[in-house]
């Protein structure tokens, strides 16, 4: 090595001493035509210093051939002596660099070092098994040392040495060349297909000496290199030559042949590339911002343009014709937050489309405007803000690491410019920090979906009112009087409370600052142009001023910006002014919350004016609006003067007009409102009252309306939930009063909350749910850390606590689900409640907690619950104002088991299933389906056949591969035995015998035994010996409250054994009439529990008779639960709760009537021993409360059962209990969705009361023919034509659309209180729901045989296989229902829609493709995905194969462009653009629009919403394509690309999945290419090119594994030899 440095520092001193050899003709660089200048001697510290004297016998020029030979052999001898090889030829490449450039020394170096890489690559080539070897135990391969050895050579490149250039471009060539010749052999391009190194790609693999990547790294270099000289380099022309080329084109020209033969396309080398072509141009485009700057040169621009319309028509393909899919609040899939257009493997294709088809994708402002719009929770807004952000940020990334820039000088693009310290500044100033740049992004995309709702919402009202017709005030409505005037129909407010809401939050939080927004509504009405606009007149409106009111009830606004404006210039007040419209206060339509804005601000703010005297005179505008002030002042002193006189008819608001007027009231005085109407629900005076006993009191005030409620200002509603939580519900030691001045405290005798207080409390939840958020989360955290101090055991809560747990839990059980439903964490709730199911020995609480259990898990309806269950890390969400995430989730399967009960274990399974089945979990990696189902229960259940035939695949198959052997039956004799055997039992027959007693109690302390001892109680009461129940009592006392349901599941099993032992058919009557003295008599088991016990699951009732008759006995024909469930129908509980000012009596009225025991006492008189637990007060609990979300999992099982009379009876004689679920309408979606293919719902009558009895028909917007169906007037389906359909879709696109219309029925329920507040997600399920009862009607007559009959003893489908046939049935049932080929109908032939030019966009499109991701997949979704096999095989303009397009040669390229500069550098490679892979609007727009295009446009929509069944489903129907042979054109497959290029992102994760279909599509490859003609050395098509292009993109983005490469490299081998060349990377890397 030391002799090599020494002979190469003579070389180079040699090239510096003698300058008169100049380079000889017929050299390695003789080929210039200019010569070159000198300059400086260059200094090298491995070579020694300029001024060191020559190494005199080392090195003479005169006998060049010596001295090449002299350094490979040196070189030779470094490297066999254990020398790196790299490091050796680093040394040799850097001598050559620094030789002098005009020097004929220079042309032996590069002699030199083409020898030396000729030896390197024999080595190489030679050593190529030993490489392969040395790469198995995890050394670097052969082609990897090479790679590294090839890239030294890039250093060579200078700018300004224009002979080092060229010659280092020639050698990189003749090296690459000799590489080429080693891995392909010496065989002709035609003469490949047997040859040795092209029969197997696996061989071709083995000697990659130049693997693509390095290839792509040394065209990276060079290219940028000779971009900045481009940049740099000023025009001179040659000296020598007649062409005068200059400089940049000498170096130009010889970079192209470089890239030929990266290419394949020299001469020996065509057909044989190393780059593809897609590479190439991703690496030779520099990007946009270099692209459009004008700093390349023709020649240069010219490549850069064919580079970037290469990638164009790619994106074409890669991303979806439309992409402006919406995304739903709880409806989308995880997937779909992720918008294909935000991935960053796609920036670079969708960085190359113009603007009309980026346009078609997503973007944040559209998000942010739909979740407020969808009235999604805050949390989720902002997540879906981070997250897109964290998208673009990464998508930005990638496009920068690709792009080129510039080493010098600066450039501008898109407004801003990036300058010498790669520091980005925006409009002249520097960026400010991260964290303040994402909260000015969020703000202001916050700030503009504000005022666009806001503008929307006023003109929808401006429609709705009469402004110019005048007030009759002789004519006033009922809504009105003297003082306040309310129009007629005034719904259309609800929207703006609802956005007043949501405006209040943003600014409270400082998320929106007031001048921004005030500014912005002053701008909707006089643009900024001008103050004066035309049409600024029909743009006043006082809504806006309202608007601008409720945030001047925020302190820091009224003292900041508000206060600073009236000290100062009044310029806000000007423009309230301005806004200000005269003309609506006077109007038919006046609405005095609205029209006294104005006046109600002034008055607000009359301690900041200035000069109150003076103002008119400043602002002669006011002129117009103070006439009407003296309104206010009446409004206020009849307030004052009712309150004063205790008449509290405004503070109730039963009357709308005592609403409004007491809503006005509190715009003009801050917190008067509120503050009264909490004096009205707490009144100042004792007025003690009890709810279930002197143990709980609370203090009696008054009922305040739900009207009132909802048309306070939001302020108002923000300060009278902080005066209720602070006063009544935050502290541990119970309600605190304030009498008579003092400080608020406790006040004994009163203990509880009064239950109009609580009503206030939800009521203001659901009107306000952004401004009052931070108290729930408050209320959870109270709740977590409660049940964490529970889990450490040991905790004594106290009284005070006892009874504010248990008024939360009912609260949130019986009144805020559906809050909970559509609140960010839901899915995380179940951490607050895991330890309290376990640790809480409180009997009434537990029962509360396990009932709210129940219906929490009941309302998951996503995978995020999965997820929960897999988080045992939560701890809970930050206490803050602002918007929080939890976190990436790592998942972990918790130590213990979720539930210990079995019911609650049980019902998560169910939930699980139905999460399965409606939503699937194929997007979300790394979340395993069977640690989920593992850490539910203790010991794995037991399913029957009946309930497993109902479960998806996946879950079924866990139950399946985890059967339990069936738990131990306690048989009739071995209980009778042990009644006889244990003398402890004595104390059952003996009462008094207090020794037996105890030995009674410590026998059943064990656990295993204390299922025995109801069974014990059974049989004695049999035998007409009661046991005494005090001692009973005090025995289940001991049992933990968890374990009762399988108590009671254990005297089931046992009194059906006991029937069965008598052999009779049916129970016994006075096994019925025991049965009922334990539910309601004695009340020691629970009336759900016996539901659940003989519904659980475990056993088949198709052929379970008995369980059946027990089961309607204890629903139906139970004497004391017919009487409660007669008086529930006689007090008539109210659907519309909120609005039932008698709710509470009612309630009190049953509970007297029908007390509840929770202690075991109902039977016992006296004193207790022990003594009774604390009562609690009940507030909205009652046993047919705690009974709803046990008959909602009961519903299943009877489903499952194939008892049409014993569900519809149910159905009909318990539907009124639903009045009071909280989600009915979900819940029977959902029961449809699981059971759509039961035959036990095939059936008009079933299905209608299913209907009737889930549905308040009142609160739901159904269709005239639903409606029909419900009141009995038809059975028939037949009305679902191609109207029906479209009616349909166009109500699901018209709230995609965010369009605000009049209801289309009267007397709905306010948005806030319905069930499911989201517009978008309502008109789905409401869709879903009628669509399902159709297709349960149109299946009916075929499914009567399905039914199991025990006469006939079958069908009992109970076996695997006879499941998979079934769903094998649906599919072809599915197939035969007219709705997805009517739905084909009307998207692909607009015309003959009923209405062709309502909603002709996408969102027809893709309100298609959401509605079928609602549905079952068989249903609409596999239809859809199923008919591509048509459209492919029947289209014309897809038959038809693409023109030749010969292969490109930068060469030539080059050669045409200098001879004509002028021509069209595209022309030769063109494109012929098709309309089928454009965009969607851009064809509609331009009269273009073609089946394929439309049908790939609702693809797309239906695969972006659908999961990984869809895709499987698309497998499935590219693989029969493929292997049909009817494939003919390369169109058709470059079709197929452009169905699978949207997804690859989501595909790559399902390794399986996406190999099958890579390979499907390779596979039509060689089954095309034979019937396409002109495919030789030459030419290829214009698709081949794309399909070639698409395969490189997804090699390069996402890669599945070198694995599923070598998987699919018998397709690539049975390509033609050309293609099969042009692939080989995929498999070499």
């Amino acid at each position: 090595m030391e002799r090599l440095v020494e002979y190469l520092t003579g070389v180079v001193e040699s090239s510096y001493e003698d300058l008169a050899h100049l380079v000889p003709c017929g050299s390695f660089l003789g080929l210039f035509d200019e010569r070159p200048t000198k300059r400086a001697r260059r200094t090298d510290p491995r070579f020694g210093s300029s001024s060191a004297p020559h190494q005199q016998g080392l090195f003479e020029f005169d006998n060049s051939e010596e001295s090449c030979d002299t350094i490979t052999h040196l070189t030779q001898t470094a490297i066999s002596q254990g020398a790196r090889a790299v490091d050796v030829l680093r040394v040799v490449v850097d001598a050559v660099r620094s030789v002098h450039d005009a020097s004929a020394v220079l042309d032996i170096g590069f002699r030199a070092l083409f020898e030396i890489y000729q030896q390197r690559l024999q080595y190489h080539s030679a050593n190529r098994y030993r490489v392969e070897a040395a790469a198995e135990q995890g050394n670097n391969n052969g082609g990897e040392t090479f790679g590294k050895e090839y890239l030294l050579l890039t250093q060579l490149f200078e700018l300004h040495r224009p002979r080092t250039w060229v010659a280092a471009v020639r050698l990189m060539s003749m090296v690459t060349k000799s590489a080429i010749g080693i891995m392909y052999g010496s065989a002709a391009p035609d003469d490949m297909g047997s040859g040795t190194h092209a029969a197997s790609l696996s061989e071709i693999s083995g000697l990659n000496l130049l693997p693509e990547g390095v290839c792509r790294e040394s065209i990276r270099q060079v290219w940028r290199l000779l971009l900045d000289s481009a940049a740099t380099e000023p025009p001179q022309a040659s000296v020598l030559g007649a062409t005068r080329r200059t400089r940049w084109q000498i170096r130009f020209e010889a970079t192209m042949e470089l890239l030929d033969s990266y290419v394949g396309r020299t001469e020996h080398c065509v057909g044989r590339p190393l780059v593809s072509y897609y590479m190439i141009s991703r690496e030779l485009d520099p990007g946009a911002a270099v692209a459009e700057s004008g700093m390349l040169t023709g020649e240069m621009q010219r490549i850069v343009d064919l580079c970037f319309g290469r990638k164009r028509r790619l994106g074409r393909i890669l991303l979806p014709p439309d992409g402006s899919w919406p995304l739903i609040s709880h409806a989308s899939r995880a997937h779909t937050v992720k918008h294909v257009y935000d991935q960053p493997g796609y920036a670079l294709v969708r960085d190359s489309l113009t603007l009309e088809e980026t346009q078609r994708g997503a973007s944040a402002g559209r998000v942010v405007a739909d979740l407020l719009y969808q009235r999604a929770p805050i949390d989720e807004v902002f997540a879906a803000m981070r997250n897109h952000r964290t998208m673009q940020r990464k998508a930005k990334a990638a496009v920068a690491n690709d792009s080129y820039m510039p080493n010098s000088g600066e450039y501008t693009a898109n407004g801003g410019e990036y300058i010498a310290n790669d520091k980005y500044v925006a409009n002249g100033a520097e960026a400010d920090t991260d964290a303040e740049i994402e909260r000015r992004e969020s703000s202001m995309l916050l700030l503009d979906a504000m005022a666009q709702r806001i503008e929307h919402i006023v003109r929808f009202i401006q429609r709705q009112c009469d402004f110019e017709t005048l007030l009759d005030e002789r004519k006033l409505n009922a809504n009105s009087d003297a003082t306040m005037i309310v129009p007629r129909k005034f719904g259309y407010w609800e929207h703006m409370n609802e956005v007043a809401d949501q405006l209040y939050y943003f600014v409270l939080s400082d998320t929106i600052s007031y001048t921004d927004i005030h500014a912005r509504l002053y701008a909707l009405v006089f643009p900024a142009d001008s103050d004066i606009h035309p049409g600024s007149e029909a743009r006043k409106d006082n809504s806006y001023i309202w608007l601008l009111l409720q945030l001047l009830h925020i302190e820091k606004v009224a003292a900041g910006p508000v206060r600073a404006d009236l000290a100062g210039d009044e310029d806000m007040l000007e423009q309230l002014l301005q806004m200000y419209n005269e003309r609506q206060i006077v109007s038919r339509d006046a609405f005095y919350l609205r029209d006294l804005a104005l006046q109600a601000t002034m008055s607000h703010q009359q301690a900041s004016i200035r000069d109150n005297h003076g103002v008119k005179f400043r602002h002669p505008r006011m002129a117009v609006a103070m006439p009407f002030a003296p309104v206010l002042f009446q409004l206020q002193n009849e307030f004052g003067q009712q309150f004063k006189d205790e008449n509290y008819a405004l503070l109730q608001g039963r009357d709308v007009c005592a609403a409004m007027k007491t809503a006005t009231v509190s715009q003009i005085r801050q917190y008067v409102v509120p503050n009264a109407l909490y004096t009205f629900l707490v009144p100042a005076r004792e007025s003690v009252a009890q709810l279930q006993g002197t143990a709980t009191t609370y203090l009696q005030g008054g009922n305040v309306g739900f009207q009132l409620l909802d048309f306070i200002n939001v302020g108002g509603k923000h300060r009278l939930l902080q005066l209720i939580y602070k006063m009544m519900l935050a502290h541990e030691q119970g309600p605190q009063f304030q009498f008579d001045g003092r400080q608020p405290s406790a006040r004994a005798g009163i203990t509880c909350v009064s239950p109009h207080v609580v009503d206030t409390v939800y009521m203001l939840l659901y009107n306000a749910p952004y401004s009052n958020e931070l108290m729930m989360k408050e209320v959870l955290e109270k709740l977590r850390r409660s049940d964490k101090a529970m889990a450490q055991g040991g905790t004594r809560f106290s009284a005070a606590n006892l009874r504010w747990l248990y008024t939360v839990y009912q609260l949130m059980n019986c009144r805020l689900l559906r809050f909970f439903k559509y609140y960010a964490h839901a899915s995380h709730l179940v951490h607050h409640l895991r330890h309290s199911l376990v640790h809480v020995t409180h009997r009434q609480l537990y029962r509360s907690l396990e009932c709210f259990a129940l219906c929490l898990v009941n309302l998951q309806h996503d995978v995020g619950f999965l997820q929960a269950l897999m988080n045992p890390a939560y701890h809970g969400v930050p206490l803050t104002p602002h918007p929080s995430a939890l976190g990436a989730i790592r998942y972990s399967k918790p130590k213990d088991a979720w539930f210990e009960c079995a019911m609650l274990a049980r019902n998560a399974a169910v939930v699980i299933a139905r999460i399965e089945t409606m939503r699937g979990l194929g997007d979300v990696p790394g979340l395993e389906l069977d640690e989920c189902l593992d850490s539910l229960a203790p010991q794995p259940q037991l399913w029957a056949p009946a309930v497993l035939r109902y479960l998806p695949r996946a879950v079924r198959a866990y139950y399946t591969r985890r059967t339990p052997q069936p738990s131990a039956r306690v048989s009739p004799a071995s209980v009778r035995q042990l009644i006889g055997a244990r003398p402890e039992h004595a104390a059952l027959l003996r009462p008094g015998d207090v020794a037996a007693e105890s030995a009674l109690a410590a026998f059943y302390a064990a656990p295993e035994r204390q299922a025995l001892f109801l069974c014990v109680v059974w049989v004695l009461h049999e035998r007409q010996t009661p046991p005494p129940m005090a001692v009973v009592r005090r025995v289940l006392l001991t049992f933990p409250p968890l374990q009762m349901s399988s108590h009671t599941s254990a005297l089931l099993d046992f009194i059906v054994a006991c029937e069965t032992e008598r052999g009779t058919a049916e129970p016994a009557s006075a096994t019925m009439q025991l049965l009922n003295d334990f539910m309601f008599r004695f009340q020691l088991v629970h009336h759900e529990h016996v539901v659940f016990a003989l519904t659980r699951g475990e056993h088949d009732l198709r052929t379970d008779r008995m369980r059946l008759l027990l089961t309607r006995y204890v629903l139906l024909e139970s004497p004391q639960f017919s009487e409660r469930l007669d008086e529930w129908h006689r007090l008539d509980f109210q659907g519309r709760y909120w609005a039932d000012f008698e709710h509470w009596k009612k309630q009190d009225a049953y509970l007297a009537r029908f007390p509840e025991f929770f202690e075991f006492e109902a039977a016992l008189e006296g004193p207790l021993e022990p003594a009774p637990a604390l009562s609690l007060p009940v507030y909205y609990e009652n046993g047919m409360v705690r009974l709803l979300p046990v008959l909602e999992f009961a519903l299943g099982r009877m489903i499952e059962a194939e008892d049409r009379g014993l569900l519809r009876d149910v159905l009909d004689r318990m539907g009124i209990l639903y009045r009071l679920h909280q989600v009915p309408l979900t819940t029977l979606m959902n029961t449809l969705f699981v059971y759509f293919n039961a035959p036990t719902l095939h059936d008009a009558a079933v299905v209608r009361s299913l209907n009737r009895a889930l549905l308040d028909m009142s609160q739901q917007n159904f269709s005239p023919e639903f409606e029909q169906f419900m009141r009995g007037d038809t059975d028939d389906c037949t009305h679902i034509d191609a109207r029906y359909v479209s009616r349909i879709i166009e109500r699901i696109a018209r709230a995609i659309m965010r369009h605000i219309a009049p209801p289309t029925k009267q007397n709905l329920p306010e948005i806030h209180y319905r069930e499911i507040p989201n517009p978008i997600l309502l008109a789905l399920t409401e869709c879903v729901v009628e669509l399902l009862t159709w297709w349960c009607l149109h299946c009916a007559p075929s499914s009567a045989a399905r039914l199991y009959d025990s006469a006939r003893n079958g069908p009992l489908v109970a076996s695997e296989t006879e499941f998979r046939a079934e769903e094998q049935q649906r599919r072809t049932w599915a197939a035969e229902w007219p709705l997805a080929q009517l739905l084909l109908e009307l998207i692909m032939e607009p015309e003959r829609r009923p209405e062709p030019g309502a909603y002709a966009g996408a969102t027809y499109i893709h309100s298609t493709g959401l509605l079928a991701n609602v549905l079952p997949d068989e249903l609409l979704a596999f239809p859809i995905v199923q008919h591509l096999s048509r459209i492919v095989l029947d289209e014309p303009v897809l038959k038809s194969n693409s023109g030749p397009k010969r292969y490109f040669s930068f060469v030539e390229f080059a050669r045409s462009s200098q001879l004509n500069a002028d021509a069209d550098p595209d022309a030769a490679t063109r494109f012929a653009a098709t309309s089928v892979f454009n965009s969607f609007e851009q064809n509609r727009n331009h009269n273009m629009a073609n089946r394929p295009n439309t049908f790939l446009t609702l693809l797309h929509s239906v695969l972006h919403y659908g999961g990984i069944a869809t895709f499987n489903t698309l497998s499935d129907t590219i693989h029969a394509l493929a292997t049909g042979g009817e494939l003919c054109s390369d169109i058709q497959l470059l079709y197929l690309c452009a169905t699978v290029g949207p997804i690859l992102y989501r595909l790559v994760d399902h390794e399986a999945l996406y190999v099958q279909i890579l390979g499907d599509l390779l596979s039509s490859l060689v089954q095309i290419c034979p019937r396409i003609s002109h495919l030789d050395a030459e030419c290829s098509t214009d698709a081949i090119e794309q399909v070639m292009d698409f395969f490189c993109f997804v090699k390069d983005q996402f890669d599945p594994g070198r694995s599923a490469w070598r998987r699919l490299a018998p397709h690539i081998a049975a390509l033609p030899v050309l293609l099969r060349y042009q692939l080989q990377c995929m498999v070499d890397q």
